[in-house]
């Protein structure tokens, strides 16, 4: 059964359900197909192990541990061979390196953090594994803020050249301890998969349906430091900041394969506000860190935001 859903601007048609994603309407942009996934034939420009092959507009994955492969082409198909009885495992890596690879297809720039829309612009929040990205997204949130992406956030180029994220998923994905923390009981929400203790959230009432123009990244950074810590960036070193956190990709293999790529993402750095946010790694300081990304967001002079692009663009 085709299913039809809206995400990142774009209709997907998809014959594997797509947990958290509103279902929609219309001629679909991108096609997701279960069909088998030959083994990689040929050359490649690109790789990361086993598990990734890319050339040009032909993106291979597939993991060893979960009988799931997929190719991905032109930004528009995704074609997945899976075990059905693990389709909600597929389905994580359809909605993860599947989608990301879609989007760099079509020509966004895509990074690893989460979109929280503010009265003062949309700011995004990245970091490593455990760097406290989703507890203080969750955090805005409470304080009367939007979701604009959480995990991949997708960023294009407006008629003014300024960049907005364009709405992603509405949910968080969120771990049994964020939500301990903040007094949610999991027991009602849905687990990514079974045995793990990460649950979908959904804030289909704080989402932000439409894009965000982009005004600060906040990179944080845990740290054996004794209080909450922001310092902005300038010239180069915002651009070394934002090279690690492209999704799935290596800031290498951008540079020689993708030039448009690296030009955007340059585009970036000179256009949007770059902090790095320190805090203590061994307490819980995420009401300090929101307060830091307000008050520094709120300091940013506002900009006229000009006509925005046509949806699904790239510019």
């Amino acid at each position: 059964m085709e299913l039809i859903y809206r995400a990142f601007g774009l209709t997907i048609s998809s014959e594997l359900a797509l947990p958290g994603l509103p279902q929609a309407e219309g001629p679909p942009d991108v096609h997701v197909r279960r069909a088998a996934v030959p083994p990689w034939q040929g050359e490649y420009t690109v790789h990361h192990g086993d598990r990734r092959r890319i050339r040009g507009q032909e993106w291979a994955v597939r993991f060893k541990a979960l009988r799931f492969a997929a190719l991905i082409l032109d930004g528009n198909q995704i074609q997945f061979e899976a075990d059905p009885a693990q389709d909600e495992l597929a389905s994580l890596h359809i909605l993860g390196s599947c989608t990301g690879a879609v989007l760099v297809q079509r020509g966004l720039v895509v990074l690893h953090g989460n979109t929280i829309a503010t009265q003062h612009g949309a700011v995004m929040v990245v970091g490593r594994i455990g760097a406290g990205k989703s507890a203080t997204t969750l955090a805005l949130l409470n304080r009367g803020n939007r979701l604009v992406s959480d995990d991949i956030s997708a960023i294009r180029f407006d008629e003014t050249k300024h960049p907005e994220v364009v709405p992603g998923f509405p949910r968080l994905k969120l771990w049994k301890a964020t939500l301990d923390q903040f007094g949610y009981d999991p027991v009602q929400l849905e687990r990514l998969r079974p045995g793990l203790e990460k649950y979908y959230y959904p804030v289909e009432g704080r989402f932000s349906s439409g894009p965000e123009r982009l005004r600060a990244i906040y990179i944080l950074q845990p740290r054996d430091t004794g209080d909450v810590r922001l310092r902005t960036l300038t010239g180069l070193a915002k651009l070394d900041a934002l090279r690690p956190q492209l999704y799935k990709i290596r800031f290498a293999d951008a540079i020689r394969n993708w030039p448009n790529l690296l030009g955007k993402l340059c585009r970036l750095a000179d256009t949007v506000r770059v902090s790095i946010i320190e805090r203590p790694g061994d307490r819980n300081t995420i009401d300090a860190v929101a307060d830091a990304i307000e008050k520094d967001i709120s300091s940013i002079p506002t900009v006229s935001q000009g006509p925005r692009s046509a949806a699904g663009s790239a510019a």
